[in-house]
């Protein structure tokens, strides 16, 4: 076998030793975000996909569990935005439909938390998910993401308090 072709079954192997060990955590992580099974694995496939197309610039096999965590947070999220698009847009149609009623002002709590998400940088926002809505411990989080206890500390605090602030400024002013 030439280079690649070594280094292409290297990397199928490695992803489904991984996917095998791991996935099951992947899941969780983009079930936490859209409180959807099938959706859920739609992302964790689509976060695989992502590492085979890219094995080339992920240099550190050893990393891997770390990107792919980030990338399925990213891909649930990106998955609820246009989730949430579409809401807004049927609701949109619903209120130019004749002998419809007009949209209502309440936004759903769940489209004002994504919301409140989007306004985190993407390590603070990933270790929020991580942290509150995957429930893992901050040891967990920080042997995941590769980063120091006292850094997921950090982010998780400044995160909760940036979600605090946005959330108390859209009551008083929404």
């Amino acid at each position: 076998m030439g280079d690649t072709q070594t280094h292409r079954a290297d990397w199928r192997g490695l992803l489904e030793e991984h996917s095998q060990r791991h996935g099951p955590m992947y899941c969780r992580i983009a079930y936490g975000v859209l409180r959807d099974t099938e959706a859920a694995q739609d992302v964790c496939q689509e976060a695989l996909l992502k590492a085979w197309r890219q094995r080339d610039q992920i240099r550190d096999a050893g990393a891997l569990k770390s990107w792919l965590a980030k990338v399925t947070v990213s891909e649930s999220l990106r998955l609820l935005r246009r989730r949430v698009t579409e809401r807004r847009v049927l609701r949109e149609h619903e209120a130019a439909a004749p002998g419809v009623a007009g949209p209502t002002e309440i936004v759903d709590r769940r489209d004002l938390a994504l919301v409140a998400l989007e306004q985190l940088e993407e390590p603070t926002r990933t270790v929020v998910i991580l942290r509150v809505m995957e429930a893992m411990s901050g040891n967990d989080v920080s042997e995941l993401l590769q980063v120091s206890p006292s850094e997921v500390s950090r982010r998780l605090h400044e995160g909760l308090d940036r979600l605090r602030r946005f959330l108390v400024n859209r009551q008083i002013h929404g």
